[in-house]
């Protein structure tokens, strides 16, 4: 089983942006790797928000 590339899209870019990354670069490390195993070949603004958004 080999690895794909994972496409992200601008929107989802933006997303990552907007969020408020209080902790340190590991934070923003884990969500990506979060992204990375739980969503299809390609990100989105609503992959983002499902799995990248903190609880408040």
């Amino acid at each position: 089983m080999g690895i794909t590339a994972k496409k992200v899209t601008p929107e989802a870019y933006e997303e990552l942006a907007k969020l408020p990354w209080r902790g340190n670069i590991r934070e923003l490390r884990n969500v990506t790797e979060r992204l990375m195993i739980l969503c299809g070949p390609k990100i989105t603004k609503e992959d983002v928000i499902a799995y990248a958004t903190p609880a408040i």
